[in-house]
């Protein structure tokens, strides 16, 4: 390599003396010794995107996109690094990009080649082949030092909006549970699953653990969906008895005879429940005072099996929150075809008068609905409600895990999408189904039967942005 570094130098130097000679006699030209790439960016790429044609067939077109500049560069002056943490779009040529760069003080910058050792200098206008690191090196105008960089330039190698689901192994704790729902408990999944006697508890660890195991604890029969995680700690009604624990293994009583028999939600700031006369109550100090929420319906609308909601940011406002509360009532009519929903937009602030529940209450004229599921499950992911569930029930006419239900606003309506459904393999003979989402962005889904266990979750959720 340094048989190329003085030829280099010297070509520099003599540029440099044939501009100075150009000049007025009364010019001075300085020299510097530092040398660093200051800037870098983008600012033309080749990408192929993917359409349909007018018949319906998978056709490609190639695009110029100067879009590439919006994604920003990081240098890392002391490793000698380039590159973007926002890897570019899948379908961008790695081998044909432009971009830009400045340099400290007039210093000069050449590009190794990839086949050789030789050095070319690093001309913006000619394209660059990034499909492997290359490396820069900045020499000073007085030709003295040298500094080294490796460019990166990342690209995504999967689409954006595919959903992959991975199976995990099969749990035989599960497998002989009747009924049971899932929570995500600080970094583990917690499944309270029925054995038609008593509820159990199992866990596994989300991040790294293969296999669910029994704690050894046992609730209530009806314990398993009487649950709410609220600031990391699950809260559960035992034979009418609050009790609260951090790791699902060992419990504590907040109080023996709480207003509410039936736990429904959880905010940022709150427990929610309703009592015996359908009302919804919350809890602000951990469930051991209650007060009377508002309601813009007959709290006999209330779900009452097969409870699941979600809570998350409202808008853009981070003060705001939203409860969306989903169910079957089994005694309702067996013509009804649609599940139960409630909703609730929270302000926490000083000057919030509180706003009531909501109940969507979809009639004959309305289209996207949520049908009325089995072992109806909702969670959110990537800014939208999945809802997950067996057989349709009474009026409702839909194979079980038939589809995936997808909402954008809120569980007003909904619709189902290509890319996301279920698993190949999935057991759709499962009479009981728990789903729930943990931090890494994954859902989970735990059935019994088989007792398989998938986790899945779409490609750009696990990008770094």
């Amino acid at each position: 390599m340094r048989r190329f570094f003085r030829p280099f130098c010297l070509l520099f130097t003599a540029a440099m003396f044939m501009a100075s000679c150009l000049n007025s006699d009364n010019d001075t030209v300085t020299y510097y010794d530092d040398a660093a790439i200051t800037a870098f960016s983008l600012s033309n790429a080749k990408i192929t995107r993917h359409t349909k044609s007018s018949t319906g067939e998978d056709s490609t077109y190639i695009e110029i996109s100067s879009n590439v500049a919006n994604y920003p560069f990081v240098i890392d002056q002391i490793k000698g690094e380039i590159y973007n943490v926002d890897s570019l779009p899948l379908g961008t040529d790695p081998t044909k990009i432009l971009c830009n760069y400045s340099t400290k003080n007039n210093s000069y910058a050449g590009i190794k080649s990839l086949k050789s050792d030789s050095i070319a200098y690093f001309n913006t206008a000619d394209s660059i082949d990034f499909s492997s690191p290359r490396e820069v090196s900045v020499y000073s105008s007085s030709g003295v030092n040298v500094k080294k960089y490796k460019i990166t330039v990342n690209i995504h190698k999967e689409k954006a909006d595919s959903f992959v689901w991975k199976q995990m192994p099969d749990s035989r704790e599960l497998a002989s549970l009747q009924d049971m729902k899932a929570y995500n408990l600080n970094g583990e999944i917690v499944v309270l699953g029925t054995d038609g006697q008593k509820t159990r508890v199992l866990t596994i660890n989300a991040s790294n653990g293969r296999t669910f195991t029994d704690t050894g604890i046992t609730l209530e029969t009806n314990s398993y969906n009487n649950a709410v995680v609220f600031n990391n700690e699950l809260y559960v009604i035992d034979n009418g008895t609050l009790k609260t624990s951090k790791d699902a293994k060992s419990y504590d009583i907040v109080t023996d005879s709480p207003e509410v028999i039936q736990l429904l939600a959880a905010s940022s700031k709150a427990i929610y429940g309703k009592t015996a006369e359908n009302i919804i109550f919350y809890s602000t100090d951990k469930g051991k005072t209650w007060i009377e929420d508002t309601m813009d319906s007959d709290g006999k609308n209330l779900p009452t099996e097969d409870i699941s909601y979600t809570c998350y940011q409202y808008g853009k406002n981070k003060d705001e929150e939203t409860i969306v509360l989903f169910g079957i009532r089994p005694e309702i009519s067996t013509m009804d075809n649609t599940a139960t929903i409630w909703r609730k937009i929270i302000e926490n602030n000083d000057y919030s008068e509180g706003n009531e529940w909501t109940y969507i209450n979809y009639d004959s004229k309305s289209k996207k609905t949520l049908p009325r599921l089995e072992n109806l499950n909702v969670v959110r992911h990537n800014d939208m409600l999945m809802a997950l569930g067996g057989k349709g029930l009474d009026g409702c006419y839909v194979g079980a895990f038939s589809k995936i239900y997808i909402s954008y606003d809120h569980g007003y309506s909904w619709n189902s999408l290509d890319y996301i459904t279920y698993p190949y393999g999935f057991d759709k003979s499962a009479s009981a189904v728990s789903v729930c989402t943990d931090s890494d962005n994954y859902i989970w889904i735990m059935l019994n039967h088989t007792g398989q266990v998938w986790k899945g979750r779409i490609n750009k959720m696990s990008w770094n942005r």
